[in-house]
């Protein structure tokens, strides 16, 4: 019997049979002090539903370092005949992870309804706790009900899980601890004795039939820990010769006394036979110090263990760690048993013997372990494995190279700071032992890790470590110093050495391309992109993107197909081929999803937020988003960039945000651009000092080199003279302009545009007083932004200056608009109509979808009819049977007949053809029509010559589109 928890066994009973009873699941935790008896209680729940029916499966989680990865998941499914699905894919280690996640969380579904039990959870490995933590969204759709138990004394790591419900058990009381004790000890206890005892364990019945049994066997309570110890040592000296000694080998392999050991393992530890050792064990099982299982033994409970190890001589310990490493070792290799078993035994032994001999072994087991580790996802256990191998290493090279790896493993759990400690120090190690290859690995995980792209630019010795490194390698073809020298390229941003980036670039591809290795050809390729990002190059870099993309696939390599694609997406927005932008930002997301990774996953929301704010819609969701996920990732780049886009969006919609700016140029590293951006903000904002600030920025850079900031930058500086009328300026920057005019200023990676160059050369050429020119280029980039998008990324600059004289006018004017026509000009209230004319007139000759015109997206709708055709044919079938009886004057055939018709001609339209629902498309299509047909009749009846230009121009439907007989000069 249960005795003294029947309040929390209806709270659970009744909580879990609910949740199953709605097709739900539910996660429940028990919790409480070592022995409350928390895994008493899981057996009542488990019985409870396994008599209604309901599948239960039960996991003990393991205290010991030597536990393989995801080892309580592999019980679970071990039970339901699922192991295949805990097997990690090979690939990149967060797909990897994130599709394995998936196996477990079908197969568990798959077995609904069902009861897991996970007892024992202040033990769970972190991979373990991860996949479960996964597994908890589902329970609120399928009838998978979760139980576990921890201690709440040291909870660890699943005190953070959620769960539905959570029991905290505690102390009986003395009116329920009595019959608990004496049906644990086999006795009544007395009154007195029972009340003392409640008193010195809290009423927890485990320390309690502890104490009961101490007294009964020796009359004297004591203190707890070492009372037990006492009655176990006297249990232990009664044991006849050598029966002690498997006890002190079980000991070994659990120290906390929880999971015990199968004898065939313990007897190879011991050195005897398996007949010998169960004669040996068979003593222990009868003074009720181990309990024997279907063939394993273990401890009745973890005190024993304890007691154990205190009896065993150090060098007796030391032995027998290091005689379980090997067994466990021959069983590894054989392919019986986890490499992280025979580390953690290897480990323990060299770290307490300190003896040369041992280290090697227990450090080759290591990282045999932890590599198993990353491939199954589970990158914390590498990290604890390499980590407890580091102190055996040597110092010099076999350090170096240990720190490395523990580097590697350390980015892959997102572990930053710890991963950069051990780069450094492998790095110092390396140099002491003059190993260059080690030497470079260190320096490139210094600098973003072994397969990293991105850079910090803001850490001064990322140049020094890369050119070390780039230098001591000898001179031959290797991956690695193909990625020393792409990598050092990339580090070179923001200094003076842009020729060399470029070369070291070039002489990257040229030893990746001779090794014929695609992965490194992605690397080296993407540091020429980065080399090359100039205007002078979109198309080399377009090209060159997409060989990435293909060599990555080609390798199996996600990251580096998400780099191409992010590459390729910046020189296809240069080019202005938007149509392709949005395709590969799509597919961009689309291959990032399952990754589940915040440093790949901004780029997303930063793309979407930027075509959102080109094609006229709000980008808010997409800043959100956005903002989120840079928070998430920690990236300065990715900081950097948000902070960019808030700024362009601001200055668009003609408010500056100097708070961002100044964020901005507080995170970024000091260059020429914050003289250039700082005069655009002072010359929409009419202040003083933006002609001086501008002058001293093109003389340093308006002829320097054209990288990938030189475009944008140009703009900028175009609004500016403009804004302030600075002729000289204007003609100076009219020169370095022209020749890219058909391009888009692409602010970052893309987190915004300052729209076509033409549109910005259209600016300069009416400041310098050449209206051909300006005309010319004025058509270039409204043909270009209508592709893009609204128009959105016209130039600040023209916003800002006064209205000219021209043909026609379509404005704003506060809450109105103010339209001017055929030299008359009229001011109407706004609506929906005038902002759909407005973007219609902005792009003359261009087919709009009234989707983008309502800000809707388009969506498959099928059309439904609204009648059976069977039941049709029925009825016509009818009418013509009733229609010789209607004829001949029978009445009630007659109205039966009429009422027919009526049916009939409810569902069914001209030629009988049998009616539908409208779809999606349509009532887009009505609604903008309707909106802009009133507009016009609005127009008409204040502006008529203007109204009948929009009627004889604007067409409506599915696609809106302004086709004048001749061009309009429209001032929007």
């Amino acid at each position: 019997m249960l005795h003294g928890r029947d309040a929390e066994l209806r709270e659970l009973t009744g909580a879990v049979a609910a949740a199953l009873a709605d097709g739900r699941g539910l996660v429940a935790l028990i919790t409480g002090d070592a022995g409350i008896g928390k895994t008493r209680l899981a057996h009542e729940v488990a019985s409870a539903l396994r008599a209604g029916g309901v599948r239960v499966a039960w996991a003990v989680c393991r205290a010991d370092d030597g536990t393989a990865p995801y080892w309580p998941w592999a019980q679970l499914l071990a039970a339901l005949g699922r192991r295949d699905a805990l097997v990690a894919p090979p690939g990149d280690p967060a797909l990897a992870r994130f599709r394995l996640h998936e196996a477990v969380g079908a197969a568990v579904a798959a077995a609904a309804p069902i009861l897991l039990v996970l007892d024992d959870l202040h033990w769970v490995d972190r991979p373990s706790l991860r996949l479960l933590e996964s597994l908890v969204p589902h329970t609120g759709t399928a009838p998978v009900v979760v139980l576990g138990t921890y201690r709440d004394t040291e909870p660890g790591p699943a005190a953070t899980l959620a769960a539905d419900r959570r029991v905290v058990l505690r102390g009986l009381d003395v009116a329920a601890l009595g019959p608990a004790l004496e049906q644990a000890t086999g006795e009544e206890v007395p009154a007195d004795v029972l009340a003392s005892v409640h008193r010195r364990t809290g009423g927890n019945p485990f320390f309690a039939a502890e104490i009961v049994r101490m007294l009964r066997g020796t009359g004297s309570a004591g203190e707890l820990p070492p009372g037990v110890r006492a009655v176990l040592d006297r249990r232990l000296d009664g044991l006849p010769e050598g029966a002690e000694t498997p006890l002190r080998a079980l000991a070994a392999l659990d120290p906390a006394g929880t999971s015990g050991a199968d004898d065939n393992l313990l007897a190879q530890v011991v050195g005897c036979s398996p007949a010998r050792l169960a004669e040996l064990l068979d003593t222990a099982v009868n003074a009720g110090l181990v309990a024997r299982g279907e063939d394993e033994h273990r401890f009745c409970h973890g005190l024993v263990a304890e007691a154990l190890a205190a009896r065993t001589p150090p060098a007796e310990r030391v032995d027998l760690h290091r005689r379980a490493g090997t067994v466990l070792t021959r069983r590894w290799r054989s392919g019986d048993g986890p490499a992280a078993q025979a580390a953690a035994h290897l480990l323990t032994a060299a770290r307490r013997s300190g003896e040369p001999a041992d280290a090697g072994p227990a450090i080759e087991l290591a990282v045999a372990a932890a590599d198993a580790a990353t491939a199954a996802a589970a990158h914390e256990d590498a990290v604890q494995l390499l980590d407890r191998a580091l102190p055996l290493a040597a110092d010099g090279a076999p350090r170096a190279g240990l720190l490395c790896r523990l580097g590697e493993a350390a980015l892959a759990a997102g572990d930053l700071p710890r991963a950069r400690t051990a780069f450094t120090t492998a790095a110092e190690h390396a140099r002491r032992a003059g190993d260059p290859e080690l030497l470079a690995a260190a320096a490139l995980g210094l600098t973003g890790g072994a397969a990293g792209f991105e850079v910090d630019l803001t850490d001064p010795g990322r140049v020094a470590v890369l050119d070390e490194a780039l230098a001591a390698l000898p001179p031959h073809d290797s991956v690695l110093r193909c990625a020393v020298l792409a990598r050092l390229s990339v580090a070179l941003t923001f200094t003076d050495g842009e020729p060399r980036r470029r070369e070291l670039a070039e002489q990257a591809v040229a030893v990746a391309r001779r090794l014929a290795d695609p992965a490194a050809l992605a690397t080296a390729l993407a540091a020429l992109c980065d080399a090359t990002a100039g205007p002078a190059h979109v198309e080399e870099r377009r090209a060159a993107a997409s060989a990435i993309v293909t060599a990555a696939r080609q390798a199996g390599d996600v990251p580096r197909e998400l780099l191409g694609r992010r590459l390729r997406v910046v020189a296809l927005a240069e080019a202005g081929r938007w149509a392709d932008v949005d395709r590969e930002i799509d597919a961009y997301a689309a291959a990032v999803a399952p990754l589940r990774r915040p440093g790949l996953s901004w780029y997303v929301p930063l793309w979407r937020a930027a075509r959102a704010a080109m094609q006229g819609r709000d980008p808010a969701d997409h800043v959100a988003e956005l903002t989120a996920l840079v928070a998430r990732s920690g990236s300065l780049n990715a900081e950097l960039l948000r902070l960019t886009q808030q700024f362009i969006f601001s200055v668009l919609a003609g408010r500056p945000d100097e708070e961002s700016l100044a964020r901005f140029f507080e995170l970024a590293p000091e260059d020429a651009a914050t003289r250039c951006t700082q005069a655009l903000v002072w010359a929409a904002s009419g202040r003083p000092g933006a002609a001086e600030l501008l002058a001293d920025y093109l003389d340093h850079r308006l002829d320097g080199p054209a990288d990938s900031e030189w475009l944008p930058e140009m703009v900028q500086s175009a609004q500016v003279a403009v804004l302030i009328g600075d002729r000289q300026a204007a003609a100076r920057l009219r020169r370095v302009l022209e020749p890219y005019a058909d391009l888009f200023a692409i602010e970052g990676i893309l987190a915004g545009t300052w729209g076509c160059v033409a549109g910005h050369l259209a600016a300069l050429a009416d400041l310098l007083g050449d209206p051909g020119a300006a005309r010319a280029h004025r058509e270039t980039a409204a043909a270009a932004d209508a592709v893009a998008g609204s128009g959105v990324g016209a130039v600040i600059a023209l916003r800002s200056r006064p209205v000219p004289v021209a043909e026609a006018v379509f404005q704003r004017d506060g809450e109105g608009w103010r339209i001017g026509f055929a030299g008359r000009t009229v001011v109407l209230r706004d609506s929906k109509g005038m902002h759909d004319l407005a973007v219609l007139l902005a792009r003359p000759g261009v087919d709009v979808a009234a989707h983008e015109l309502a800000g809707t997206r388009p969506v498959v709708a099928v059309r439904l009819e609204l009648a059976d055709r069977t039941a049709i044919d029925a009825y016509r079938r009818r009418l013509a049977a009733l229609a010789d009886a209607a004829d001949d004057g029978d009445t009630a055939a007659a109205a039966e007949r009429a009422a027919l018709l009526r049916q009939l001609s409810a569902v069914t339209g001209r030629g009988g053809r049998v009616r539908s629902t409208g779809t999606d498309d349509e009532r887009v299509r009505k609604a903008v029509g309707n909106r802009i047909r009133l507009a016009r009749e609005r127009i008409a009846a204040v502006h008529p010559e203007l109204g009948r230009h929009l009627r004889a121009s604007v067409r409506t439907g599915t696609h809106c589109r302004y086709d004048p007989e001749r061009p309009v000069d429209w001032v929007l």
